[in-house]
């Protein structure tokens, strides 16, 4: 687990782009801002992403997150989330789209004891 990880996966989380964090700044906004993303730029990019019913902060390749660790990367996204003021706010809810069959399939199911 490198800081330098950290940073990539931060970056990648919070801008959609590989590569976008100067890995060498003391956090990760300064490594964004050094990189040409600035809290602004970061906020703008997050609206345009939830408006158009992307997941912001954008996941993160099991990979990566798996050499930073979970719960590192959730803990520094919501510290850099508090530090942009977005913390706690809504999400854009999930776009419609057409049920699987193995959902159908549930939704039909009753259970026992219901009676039917």
């Amino acid at each position: 687990m490198t800081d330098q990880a950290l940073a990539q996966a931060v970056g990648l989380a919070l801008t959609g782009e590989p590569g976008t964090v100067d890995v060498s700044a003391a956090d990760p906004l300064a490594g964004l801002a050094a990189s040409g993303w600035s809290p602004e730029r970061i906020l703008a990019h997050a609206q345009n992403a939830r408006a158009s019913g992307e997941v912001w902060p954008h996941p993160v390749p099991e990979e990566l997150r798996r050499l930073v660790g979970s719960a590192r990367l959730f803990a520094v996204l919501q510290q850099v989330q508090r530090d942009l003021g977005v913390f706690g706010r809504s999400a854009a809810p999930a776009r419609a789209r057409a049920l699987t069959a193995d959902e159908r399939r549930l939704l039909s199911e009753v259970p026992p004891h219901h009676g039917h």
